[in-house]
């Protein structure tokens, strides 16, 4: 499958910049120039803040992290997930590139235990914390919903989340097939139309 179709797929509401970050899995087989893809996405797309991110990668397959960096930082510093963060090893003092240079090497020592993700990583993807405190928790007990993530609370409003993100996923992958591009899209000044709130 190709490159931008994956991160059209995976990674559209953190390019429609209605979640702070997306994370998408490629096949290097598959994709074999994909760091070169990679290279020249981020050359045009950065001017537009938005960055995909290698997270890790293997013989195989290479982890990808999308997301537009203010929308991201802002995020982030949240008290609430601030505080969180910290509690998990991170620095007080916030920069974007510290954190994501930890979160990598967790992710990086994690895969060679085959173990899965830090659970601090639901965090960086705008998970609830009610949520990834319920999995840390208590794993696959008391959950209550499973979409984007594992929910154990508030699963009405996970479940309006999940629309929103889903249309907006239809909608780019909609134009992806019309045969538009990922900075056609971006780029341009027709943007995707982000889904109403209801």
């Amino acid at each position: 499958m190709p490159t931008e179709y994956i991160l059209a797929y995976h990674c559209a509401p953190a390019f429609a910049g209605i979640k702070p970050s997306n994370i998408a899995s490629c096949s290097k087989r598959e994709n074999p120039n994909i760091t070169v893809q990679i290279k020249m996405l981020n050359e045009k797309l950065n001017k537009n803040d938005i960055y995909i991110d290698v997270l890790c990668e293997c013989g195989e397959r290479v982890l990808l992290m999308v997301y537009r960096k203010q929308k991201l930082c802002e995020y982030l510093q949240r008290d609430d997930i601030k505080s969180f963060l910290c509690d998990n090893g991170y620095p007080k003092e916030f920069s974007l590139m510290k954190y994501l240079a930890i979160l990598k090497s967790r992710i990086y020592a994690q895969r060679l235990m085959n173990k899965e993700f830090p659970h601090e990583i639901g965090a960086f993807l705008g998970y609830p914390l009610h949520d990834i405190y319920g999995f840390i928790n208590h794993k696959h007990q008391g959950c209550l919903l499973t979409g984007e993530w594992k929910v154990y609370e508030n699963t009405e409003q996970a479940k309006k989340l999940f629309c929103r993100y889903n249309k907006c996923r239809k909608a780019v992958i909609k134009r992806i097939n019309e045969g538009r591009t990922l900075t056609d899209l971006f780029l341009s000044l027709i943007h995707i139309s982000e889904p109403t709130r209801r």
